[in-house]
């Protein structure tokens, strides 16, 4: 089940895992926001071509007692909305209009990324890797820049971490871990199998397991014991993934600042030793 605040932005990651009727349904809820207000269960079931039950049950995929309950936090999300900024690019935009477009898509996936993530995950996923022995990063393709700066941003920590982006040595390195470790998978699409093979992998030998995806309905989250969200809006030249990017590396920064603070003696011990290391790298 997914938090109601944001449902709109969640809407969109999870849009791609919903059964085919549901996908209607979402489909034309993301096109006609400002309707459902005024739109009774039947009218949005026959706008979408399903059946009432079918709105009934897409509504209590994302946590709604029913349609009435989904309808009340819509218009109340809408009510104070981010503004929407139309980031799509196109072969007649000069360079400043794309540098424009691109910032201001960047900044968007940041506001909808924080008006979805979830309190109380945010403290389990700091609690746990705060208690955890060792850190274990993983992602393939483009979460694999993220992972490595992960693991350079917490190893600087004094905190045992490693990483691996090669599907074989995850899988390898996740069947020897315990429960006082945790694994913790960077996938934008929360579908891809290597990262999702890999949880299941470290759960099976105790470790704790947090997702990083945009996918709030992505299987990935099912093998997972804490969930965090991105949230990025499609566009023609799938511009999601970068965008997406931001919000994947704004979390772990955030995740990062969050242990750094929690014990400042040991953080600005770690950063003079380490400057002390790298100063012969300079010229």
């Amino acid at each position: 089940m997914v938090e109601k605040q944001g449902f709109l932005a969640k809407l969109r990651g999870s849009l791609p895992s919903l059964k085919s009727a549901e996908k209607r349904v979402g489909e034309f809820i993301l096109g006609n926001p400002d309707r459902i207000s005024v739109l009774t269960i039947t009218e949005v079931a026959g706008s979408s071509k399903v059946a009432e039950a079918t709105v009934v049950r897409f509504c209590r995929t994302f946590g709604f007692k029913g349609y009435q309950d989904m309808k009340i936090s819509l218009v109340r999300e809408l009510v104070s909305p981010v503004i929407t900024i139309d980031e799509t690019l196109n072969e007649k935009d000069e360079p400043q209009d794309i540098f424009k477009k691109v910032f201001r898509s960047h900044i968007q996936a940041l506001e909808d990324t924080l008006s979805i993530l979830d309190e109380r995950q945010i403290q389990k996923a700091v609690e746990t890797i705060r208690r955890a022995e060792r850190i274990f990063w993983i992602g393939v393709g483009t979460s694999g820049p993220n992972v490595i700066d992960a693991f350079n941003k917490f190893s600087r920590l004094g905190i045992n971490c490693l990483y691996h982006t090669d599907s074989h040595l995850q899988i390898m390195t996740a069947s020897l871990l315990t429960r006082k470790d945790v694994v913790i998978a960077i996938s934008h699409s929360g579908s891809t199998k290597d990262p999702i093979e890999t949880l299941e992998a470290a759960k099976r030998a105790g470790a704790a397991t947090i997702c990083i995806t945009n996918n709030a309905l992505s299987p990935i989250t099912k093998v997972s014991d804490i969930k965090l969200f991105t949230a990025s809006r499609e566009t023609k030249f799938r511009n999601e993934a970068l965008t997406s990017r931001t919000a994947q590396t704004a979390i772990v920064n955030s995740l990062y600042m969050s242990l750094a603070f929690n014990n400042v003696k040991k953080t600005l011990s770690n950063m003079k030793k380490i400057e002390k290391a790298i100063v012969i790298k300079q010229y």
